[in-house]
């Protein structure tokens, strides 16, 4: 840690000099502190995390049990989809919503949004939403929701949102 300061205490001076005069004593402080600081490594996605429960996600995102169990069945162990209709025409918009149904069945289930390319292709199947020349293609210009991991994909936050709103519209 000291040896960090050491490296880089000029820069710090240099910065704080530059800073209006009032605020120079305190600039150097925060810059100094902020440098002796341990470094903390980032957390990666899903490391350490315990499973969510389905109470947690659902109260998170204000879906009700009445409204999740028009679209899930929960069996005491594992979710399955039972919504039948998607509510959509064409095959990529039914294929993003399977996979953000799957993203959050994976997370219920085992406290990661992930869902297996495999699973959201047989599900595609039974939905009639696969169309094999496009599925990857589909899947990449979702990046806002979906991040690749693997053989698969994980919800991104913004995805796990969109999850919870397609939750509450198939419901209805």
């Amino acid at each position: 840690m000291f040896e960090k300061v050491k490296e880089h205490i000029n820069e710090v001076i240099n910065i704080a000099n530059k800073c209006p005069e009032k605020y120079q004593e305190k600039c150097f402080e925060i810059l100094l502190s902020s440098l002796a600081r341990p470094e903390i490594p980032p957390v990666k996605a899903g490391a350490g995390t315990p499973p969510v429960t389905k109470t947690e996600f659902f109260s998170r995102y204000d879906v009700s049990e009445e409204v999740w169990a028009g679209v899930f069945h929960f069996d005491g162990t594992s979710f399955s989809i039972i919504v039948q209709d998607l509510k959509e025409k064409g095959k990529a918009p039914m294929q993003v919503k399977l996979a953000l149904l799957l993203g959050v069945k994976g997370l219920l289930e085992t406290g990661k949004a992930f869902i297996s390319r495999e699973l959201l292709i047989t599900t595609c199947k039974q939905y009639s939403a696969f169309d094999s020349s496009n599925f990857a293609g589909i899947m990449k210009k979702q990046k806002k929701l979906f991040l690749p991991e693997g053989d698969g994909w994980v919800l991104t936050t913004p995805g796990r949102a969109k999850a919870a709103e397609i939750i509450k519209e198939l419901a209805q």
